[in-house]
């Protein structure tokens, strides 16, 4: 058996090959089939807001501890909601169940589906208090098993099958994951998964053989891609005995991505999609050319795509495949520009809007309330202006500079360095100014004081290299095409507008729920007059 060393270099390879193919194809997996739980969680968490609580009548309200509930949680709710439809503004769920072997099994099967979940609850919800109808239950729930069996658990093969193909193919397109589907026998797949997933439930009712078999069965997606008119017990029977005597390594293999889940944690899901992610894939897929290249028993001839294997007259895609070639980024754009003083006062109050619209989405979606963020009254946020202005400055005019931003990483460090130290004293100058804060990262994650973190500057620079990159680049082709006399009058305007604001908001600082408690963050009581 190999050592996981060099199959995980082996993986480094392929994610080099085709990464930005293979990170798309991960993140849609994450977000269509609820995989890569720990990215998917750390988004949810870092976007996650509690709600603004208002009160028509000025009475304060403590917030409440925002009890995370599991499928089970949200399954006993629906059937109690239609069960009992006559005081549902009074039924309480802390009764339900908490522990228990048969919650872990639910919550475990259905967890790709915990989106559908809560949709289904909020419809059973308004359907249950208007109509109150049993079938409109039953057939929601219905609808998520057939999600589940129809569209989630067969995308880990088309999944699979871009990943296979990556190993030796530099330009696998994203289409593959697509073409997939239409050249696959789906109904066996169907099949063979469902039958993969009953063998699954049947063993987890013996605990010990649950956690064996999920790793005796964990090549039936693979072999699938490789060969998906196979027959159902054949896959499953060529994944249980190619699998024999090595469930260890592959349990070792898991093991060794502790570290990467911790990093993904840390990150808020971010590390994840960038690379961990793709990468464990690429591992167990190369795990598994392993096991099919040792394997040497049984229905071997039925893994026979020998394409698979190797790549004979060195191609860049999979025999038949065609690739769409694409411009290269510097053909795109020409990220290298000089941004004259009227694009850099442009280029500030549009990134300082965005910045301040991308606020404001995030507390409505969330919350479903409008809050103008900010420490002014006008649409913008500064800071982001700022951040941007003081990226293309320093870069960008500097002749010198150049050799840097033809560095994406070394870019990458500089922006977060420019973008935590503007952050920084941005919040120290208002505290000391207004006696309050704007924003507080207290708690977080290798924080500053609170007023930097490490998942915010990740973000900033994320921001400011796609600034850097595409954003203002293209932007400036856009303000060269406005005459001169209409790019001053817009500076001119947007400059006596800012001026204003700032002085009216210096006396009058913009404050309030979700402003400068940002009650979401410190926790504390919101008191909103309507």
């Amino acid at each position: 058996m190999k050592k996981n060393k060099e199959l995980r270099k082996q993986a480094r390879n392929t994610i080099k090959k085709n990464y930005f193919t293979l990170v798309f194809v991960a993140v849609v997996m994450m977000v269509l089939a609820g995989t890569y739980n720990t990215s998917l969680s750390g988004i949810k968490n870092f976007f996650r807001q509690d709600p603004v609580i208002s009160n028509a009548d000025g009475i304060d309200y403590e917030q409440e501890d925002i009890v995370k509930e599991s499928n089970f949680d949200v399954t006993a709710e629906v059937l109690t909601s239609i069960f009992k439809t006559d005081n549902i503004e009074k039924i309480k769920f802390k009764e339900s169940v908490t522990g228990g072997f048969c919650r872990t099994i639910f919550d475990g099967i259905t967890n790709a589906e915990k989106f559908l979940f809560k949709i289904v609850k909020h419809v059973v919800d308004f359907f249950v208090e208007t109509k109150k109808t049993i079938i409109l239950g039953i057939l929601i729930f219905l609808i998520q098993v057939a999600y589940q069996i129809f569209i989630s658990k067969p995308l880990r093969v088309c999944q699979a099958r871009v990943f296979m193909e990556s190993r030796l193919y530099y330009k696998t397109p994203f289409k593959r994951f697509i073409q997939t589907i239409k050249t696959t026998n789906y109904l066996n797949v169907v099949k063979t998964i469902l039958l993969t997933d009953i063998y699954q439930l049947l063993w987890d009712f013996t605990i010990i053989g649950g956690i064996i078999k999920r790793y005796s069965y964990r090549l039936v997606p693979m072999i699938l891609a490789e060969n998906p008119n196979i027959k159902s017990k054949d896959a499953i029977n060529l994944s249980r005995k190619m699998m024999d005597g090595n469930k260890w390594n592959l349990f070792l293999m898991d093991i060794s991505f502790l570290f990467y889940e911790i990093l993904d944690i840390i990150s808020s899901g971010i590390f994840g999609i960038l690379y961990s992610n793709p990468y464990y894939t690429a591992c167990i897929v190369e795990y598994y050319s392993y096991m099919k290249e040792e394997y040497d028993g049984e229905n071997r001839e039925l893994l026979n795509d020998e394409a698979l294997v190797i790549n004979k007259d060195n191609t860049e895609c999979y025999p038949g495949v065609k690739r769409r070639e694409l411009k290269k980024a510097d053909e795109m754009f020409n990220y290298y520009q000089k941004y004259s003083l009227t694009s850099l006062i442009l280029l500030f109050f549009f990134f300082g809007f965005m910045g301040w619209l991308w606020e404001v989405a995030i507390y409505i979606v969330k919350d479903g309330v409008f809050i103008n963020r900010g420490t002014m009254h006008g649409p913008i946020l500064p800071i982001y202006g700022y951040g941007c202005v003081v990226i293309l400055f320093l870069l960008f005019l500097p002749k010198k500079f150049k050799k840097v931003t033809d560095n994406p990483i070394l870019t990458f460090a500089i922006v977060v360095l420019l973008c935590g130290t503007i952050e920084y004293f941005t919040s120290l100058y208002l505290e000391v100014t207004n006696g309050l804060r704007w924003w507080d990262y207290t708690g977080y994650f290798l924080n500053i004081n609170g007023r930097v973190c490490f998942e915010g500057l990740m973000l900033f620079g994320i921001g400011g290299c796609l600034c850097l990159y595409i954003a203002a680049p293209y932007l400036q082709t856009l303000i060269k095409k406005i005459p001169i006399k209409l790019k001053v009058t817009l500076c001119v305007v947007f400059i006596i507008a800012y001026i204003v604001d700032m002085a009216y908001s210096s006396l009058f600082p913009n404050t309030g729920a979700g402003i400068t408690d940002d009650g979401a963050r410190n926790n504390v009581s919101i008191e909103t007059k309507i």
